[in-house]
């Protein structure tokens, strides 16, 4: 499938800065650009202009991650409409395979499309990684909605951010403080934290 024919939406954080490409710019919630930034909700606005961000742009020129980009917001649904509408113009002919004179057309049946299938390891540092989703570079989101940001220190990963729109309680804990958002949890460790869905 052509690259040119996904339309990407071109969005800037509105304190200003680069124009950044994504798949779809939502309504509501954090976006994620080609580049692999999260912009928090409400933060970022849609834009006309053409994207200048270096990153974003040889981005676009690449398949893959463009694919990618489009699961990471759960936009496979519009890649695999594509693929649709483009075979439709390509019925495939074997050589010397003329069909019958009335003989009825079967349909083709196309597979549904999947995101490109990627080993995500059981931890990624202080993430405990079970019951979450890549969003991009060094960002996961839980099923509810909770992104987390992790930072590479050396060849560690480390807890850096969590971003939820709503409550986060916050518990004086032995070893430092406790914080529960939504269905994330992060607890303090030795040496660091441990960040996890909630368990239950």
């Amino acid at each position: 499938m052509g690259v040119q024919q996904l339309k990407l939406e071109s969005v800037r954080r509105k304190t200003g800065g680069r124009i950044h490409l994504t798949p779809r710019v939502p309504r509501s919630g954090p976006v994620t650009t080609l580049c692999g930034q999260t912009l928090a909700a409400g933060s970022f606005a849609p834009v006309e202009a053409e994207a200048d961000c270096a990153n974003c742009i040889r981005r676009s020129q690449d398949q893959g991650r463009i694919s990618g980009a489009f699961f990471a917001q759960d936009e496979g649904s519009e890649l695999l409409r594509l693929s649709l509408e483009q075979a439709k113009f390509r019925k495939p002919q074997r050589a010397g395979d003329s069909p019958r004179p009335g003989a009825p057309e079967r349909p083709v049946v196309w597979p549904t499309a999947k995101p490109p299938a990627e080993a995500i390891p059981d931890r990624l540092g202080e993430l405990v990684t079970r019951g979450f989703r890549p969003a991009g570079d060094g960002v996961w989101r839980s099923p509810g909605g909770v992104v987390v940001k992790m930072r590479k220190q050396g060849k560690e990963w480390r807890f850096e951010e969590l971003v939820f729109e709503g409550s986060v309680i916050a518990t004086r804990v032995d070893e430092g403080m406790r914080m529960r958002a939504g269905d994330v949890e992060v607890n303090p460790m030795d040496d660091g934290f441990e960040v996890q869905l909630k368990k239950g």
